[in-house]
């Protein structure tokens, strides 16, 4: 490459606003960019009402916790993307291991609104790369690992839907037969791993980590929150799940960093001019 197509390829890298901050209060960015909002709601999947904090011309505002930590599936993030063209997220955490379920969310909404051209505003605690960054080790998860169980990353409990738009689904299987099949074999797997979970609560043996359950508990003094430690005592469905939950936060690390540059950030504009003309 020349000299001077290098140049123009650090050029468009760069990006042409800045909309990810690391410092101040969210009120002072809002203030910065010039948003004006009011208090709204969204309806999304199943009939349900999303309160929006602040909404007005497109734009939309929430709190982490308003999208993270709230049982919402990746329909609903779609639907978010769909309705606006910009997402003023504040007050995002680094997170640990122990919140891989507000990661996973936090991971499908970006890729509603990567996938959507929509202009992401991220005002986050600590820098933005090390958001997800705990979470990425998930993407070695075994069961020969020493230190953490499935059971106290809480694998075994159903805190929200990732699972992609039903409509999507149907495409890929062929039918919405094959699709009700689906779901019937996910509520019996769900019906069996809750059964399972019971199981181990009750046998006392378990609780102390004994190895013929199948499980075992991760030591009192383990500490979850360190992003080189492994997963212990995890089915193979739930290695699946964790493993899964890491490839998505590599994705999702990502591609923040390219919602950062100016083509996409062009791509966003662009996106944003259409909808104000229709």
């Amino acid at each position: 490459m020349h000299r001077a197509d290098a140049e123009r390829a650090e050029a468009q890298r760069k990006p042409s606003e800045q909309v990810f901050f690391e410092e101040g209060k969210p009120e002072e960015v809002q203030q910065a960019l010039g948003l004006q909002l009011a208090p709204g709601t969204l309806k999304i999947s199943w009939g349900r009402q999303l309160v929006v904090p602040g909404q007005g011309d497109g734009c939309a505002r929430f709190h982490f916790d308003d999208l993270c930590r709230r049982p919402l599936a990746a329909e609903d993030f779609l639907i978010l993307a769909t309705t606006f063209h910009t997402v003023f997220l504040h007050d995002v955490p680094r997170l640990s291991l122990e919140e891989h379920n507000e990661a996973r969310r936090f991971t499908n909404l970006v890729d509603a609104l990567y996938e959507h051209s929509v202009r992401l505003i991220c005002h986050s605690r600590g820098r933005i790369d090390e958001v997800l960054r705990s979470i990425e080790v998930l993407q070695g998860a075994n069961q020969d690992a020493e230190d953490f169980d499935a059971d106290r990353l809480g694998v075994f409990e159903t805190m929200y839907d990732d699972s992609p738009n039903f409509q999507i689904q149907i495409k890929e299987l062929g039918s919405r037969e094959k699709w009700s099949e689906l779901q019937e074999r996910r509520r019996a797997e769900e019906q069996r791993a809750e059964a399972q979970r019971l199981q181990r609560l009750s046998n006392a043996q378990a609780a102390e980590g004994d190895t013929g359950s199948g499980w075992s508990a991760a030591p009192a003094s383990a500490d979850l929150s360190a992003p080189d430690q492994g997963v212990a005592g995890v089915m193979v469905a739930a290695v699946g799940s964790l493993q899964e939950s890491g490839f998505a936060a590599r994705r999702a690390a990502s591609r923040l960093k390219e919602m950062q540059t100016t083509p996409y950030l062009q791509a966003a504009q662009r996106r944003r001019e259409s909808m104000s003309a229709a």
